[in-house]
């Protein structure tokens, strides 16, 4: 199939200092229990552009206004992992769980919701790097 049969890239776009498929999203979209290894991250209605395809849209070539939508909840605790890495200055402390995402997108003309998709592995966690590590 390839990349000719894709027909809808949904992305932020790239911003004129070169950051691409980023976006902002408000502080109180994302919760986070780490005591109990859940988390949830709720973004609605996030303004986005269809380019069609990821070629077109590296090139930042034309495009459709669009919204997409998500809801991705991380929960349980298989197993909890610290990480100490003074030689690259990274340390953390994760939790191997599970996770469920759903999401969807409209545009003029277009609407698309996706089935929940669950995950057997996921990871949330606190993570100290770079200038930030000690």
């Amino acid at each position: 199939m390839g990349l000719t049969s894709q027909v809808h890239d949904f992305n932020p776009g790239i911003a004129e200092n070169g950051v691409f498929w980023t976006a902002a999203i408000d502080r109180g979209s994302v919760r986070v229990n780490l005591g109990n290894g859940s988390a949830s991250l709720h973004v609605a209605d996030l303004d986005v552009e269809d380019y069609g395809n990821v070629v077109n849209a590296l090139q930042d070539g034309p495009s459709v206004e669009a919204s997409v939508s998500f809801d991705v909840t991380w929960s349980g605790v298989e197993e909890r992992v610290k990480i100490r890495n003074p030689d690259n200055d990274f340390g953390g402390e994760f939790i191997h769980n599970t996770a469920t995402l759903t999401w969807s997108a409209n545009e003029a003309g277009f609407t698309f919701t996706s089935n929940p998709l669950d995950s057997d592995f996921a990871e949330i966690g606190h993570e100290r790097n770079g200038a930030f590590f000690n």
